[in-house]
C-alpha cells in the first residue's frame, strides 16, 4: 500500500530554549524574601514587646490613626465600698479610690485591684469623708479632698499622712474637685466663697490665679487640665462641662438633656494623652467622650461617643461619680452604687 502524495510530511518545531535564571540573581531574590520576612519579624516582636512594657496598643502612639473608637469593657474591681473619687498612676500599678461606705478612707489598690493599703482620717479629724483625690505628677503624692472639713490632705503615695493643704489667700476655702497640670501647678474648686470658683495654686502655695466666679456654678464637682492649660470642670447640678481658658474665660460648654452628646448630672472628668475628655456623668449611668478644645476660638466639643448602660451586670453602671484614665490606654470608673470599680480599654 503506498503512501498518500498528498500528505505533507509533518515537521516538528524546535523546543524553546530553557532560560536559566543567573544564580547571581536568584541569590538577590532569596536574599530579598528573607529580609522581607525579618523586617515583618522584627515588627512584630517589637509590636509584642511594647505591649508587653506599655499595656498600651500601639494605636495610642502613632499619629494620623482614628481616634473615634470606644473602649471595651475589661474587668470589674470589687472589695470596695461606694467609691466616688478615683486616681491611678501613669502605668496602672496602683489605683486611689475614696469610699464613703463602712470604713471611710481611701483605698490603695495595684493594678490587679489587691488592697495594699490605705489613707485615713488625720489624727483629730472626725466625721471623715474623703470625696475626691488627685497624684501630684512631680512626687507621687495623694490629694484628697475632705468633705467634712473642706480640707485638702496630702499623703504619700503609700497612704502616709504628711500635712494639710494651706492656701493663706483663701484661708477658709472648701474644696471638692482637684486636678493637677502637667507642670506640676495644683487647682481644686472651692465652693467656701458666695459663689463658687476654680483656684490655681503653684509649688509653694501661692495662688497663680482664680476663675468661675459669676459664671453661677451650682455644686461644681470634678476638674481636669489638658496638655493646652484648658480646664474642664463638671458643673454638676447646672448640668454643663465648662472649659476655661488659662485667662479664666469660658472657651465653651456642654449643656443638659437628652440627644447625644448632652449631660445629666456630670461628676468627674478625665483626660488621657490622645486629648479625649471622659466625663462620668451620673444620672445618665455612662461615661461621655469628647474631643478636647482644638483652639482657643473653638465654639464647641466633638462628641465622640459614650460608653456603659444603667444596670448591675458587668459594663453597667448604677451612679458612676469618677473616672480616671492611666497611660496605657485604660479608663477607670468608680460605679458607685455598684460598689466596684470598672476598667475599660483601648
Amino acid at each position: 500500500m503506498t503512501a498518500d502524495a498528498t500528505t505533507a510530511p509533518t515537521i516538528e518545531e524546535p523546543a524553546a530554549p530553557t532560560v536559566v535564571e543567573p544564580r547571581a540573581k536568584r541569590k538577590r531574590r532569596k536574599l530579598f524574601l528573607l529580609l522581607a520576612l525579618l523586617g515583618a519579624l522584627a515588627v512584630l516582636v517589637a509590636l509584642s514587646v511594647w505591649y508587653l512594657l506599655f499595656r498600651q496598643p500601639i494605636a495610642q502612639v502613632l499619629p494620623g490613626l482614628p481616634n473615634t473608637a470606644m473602649p471595651a469593657y475589661s474587668t470589674s474591681i470589687y472589695g470596695v465600698t461606694r467609691p466616688t473619687g478615683i486616681a491611678v498612676t501613669a502605668d496602672g500599678s496602683r489605683i486611689y479610690t475614696t469610699s464613703y461606705g463602712q470604713e471611710r478612707a481611701v483605698a490603695i489598690l495595684d493594678g490587679a485591684g489587691h488592697v495594699m493599703g490605705t489613707a485615713k482620717a488625720p489624727d483629730g479629724v472626725t466625721g471623715f469623708v474623703p470625696v475626691f483625690v488627685a497624684l501630684d505628677p512631680l512626687t507621687g503624692d495623694l490629694y484628697v479632698s475632705e468633705r467634712s472639713t473642706g480640707r485638702i490632705f496630702v499623703y504619700g503615695g503609700d497612704g502616709t499622712f504628711k500635712r494639710r493643704l494651706e492656701v493663706p489667700e483663701r484661708p477658709g476655702f472648701q474644696a471638692v474637685g482637684l486636678a493637677f497640670d502637667p507642670s506640676g501647678n495644683f487647682y481644686f474648686v472651692n465652693t467656701g466663697t458666695t459663689e463658687a470658683e476654680v483656684v490655681e495654686v503653684d509649688r509653694s502655695a501661692k495662688i497663680v490665679t482664680t476663675f468661675g466666679k459669676g459664671d453661677k456654678m451650682y455644686f461644681p464637682n470634678g476638674l481636669a487640665v489638658d496638655a493646652d492649660g484648658y480646664v474642664y470642670v463638671a458643673d454638676s447640678n447646672n448640668g454643663r462641662l465648662l472649659v476655661y481658658a488659662r485667662d479664666g474665660h469660658i472657651v465653651t460648654k456642654v449643656g443638659r438633656g437628652v440627644g447625644a452628646g448632652l449631660l445629666g448630672l456630670p461628676r468627674s472628668v478625665a483626660i488621657d494623652g490622645k486629648n479625649r475628655v471622659y466625663v462620668a456623668d451620673t444620672t445618665g449611668q455612662q461615661v461621655s467622650v469628647y474631643g478636647a478644645v482644638s483652639s482657643p476660638t473653638a465654639d464647641r466639643l466633638e462628641y465622640i461617643g459614650g460608653f456603659g448602660t444603667e444596670g448591675a451586670s458587668d459594663a453597667s453602671f448604677e451612679y458612676p461619680t469618677g473616672v480616671a484614665v492611666d497611660g496605657r490606654g485604660r479608663i477607670y470608673v468608680s460605679d458607685t452604687m455598684n460598689d466596684r470599680l470598672q476598667v475599660w480599654s483601648y
